[in-house]
Formats: structure tokens, sequence, C-alpha cells
């Protein structure tokens, strides 16, 4: 029992020191990301199917939200414009609040001028308000040239 009290005594007194000498814990760093990316979301379908064009909305919104990219578009053109329409009784309430919510989160919503001319649509009040470019394919054209990704809807 002698021989085991100096190596208890040891124990004792080098176990605190240990403890006290350990780095202290920190939390875990969160990834920042690059924000390097760009994508634009291209929207051609109307109101035949407003499934597709509601998940547009939505999709470009996580895609901002995500905080990967360091600029997100959803350009319309075609039948799409008539999502941005309020005068258009056939665009559902969660089409609307969709575009709203993408809006808010930071997203460039675009919409060709000359759909907009074709369907009768004022510019000046679309809903939300979006940028609007003569030609949206044209546009695209330019965004791919600047190093855009695109998704098609």
């Amino acid at each position: 029992m002698n021989r085991f009290l100096p190596l208890l005594v040891i124990a004792l007194i080098t176990a605190p020191l240990a403890a006290l000498a350990a780095p202290p814990s920190q939390p875990a760093k969160e990834e920042v990301p690059a924000r390097q990316g760009k994508l634009v979301f291209v929207a051609t379908t109307g109101l035949e199917d407003i499934g597709t064009l509601s998940s547009s909305l939505r999709h470009v919104k996580s895609a901002k939200a995500s905080g990967y990219l360091s600029d997100v578009v959803w350009l319309t053109y075609g039948r799409a414009v008539v999502a941005l329409d309020p005068t258009v009784k056939a665009v559902p309430a969660e089409v609307r609040e969709a575009a709203q919510a993408a809006k808010a989160a930071g997203v460039r919503l675009v919409a060709c001028a000359t759909a907009l001319q074709k369907f009768g649509i004022d510019p000046k009040k679309l809903q939300p308000q979006a940028d609007v470019v003569d030609n949206g394919v044209a546009e695209l054209s330019r965004l791919v040239a600047e190093g855009y990704q695109v998704i098609r809807y």
C-alpha cells in the first residue's frame, strides 16, 4: 500500500494541472460560402402550368438564400410574363406571393419588353416590380456570356 501512495498523490496533483493546460474548447466555425456563382432561372411556362411557374419562383428564392451565389436572376419571357401582371385574375395567390418573396430575398426579377407588349401588360404596373429588358433571349445570351449558369422552366 505504501508503494501506491506516492503514485496516487502524483496522479491527484497532475490530473487537475493537465486540465488547466488544455486549450479551451471553441465552438465549430461555420463555413461561409464563397458567393462566386451566378444563376439565371428562365421561366417561359405560362398559366397552363401554374405548378411549374410557382416552383421556379420558390426555387430561385432558395438558390439566393443558399448564400453560394453572388447573383440570382429570374428571367421571364413569353407566356410567363403574365405571372407579374396584377390584372390577370387567373394567377393564383401562391404565385404572386412566391414572386414577392423571391424579390424580397434579393432575387433580380427581369421581364421581356417584347412579351409584355405582346400580352398587353404595362411594364410600370408589374407586381412585384421587375427590371424590363428589350428582349428576353438577348438578355439570356448576355447573362450566359457573363458566366451565368442556366436553369430553364
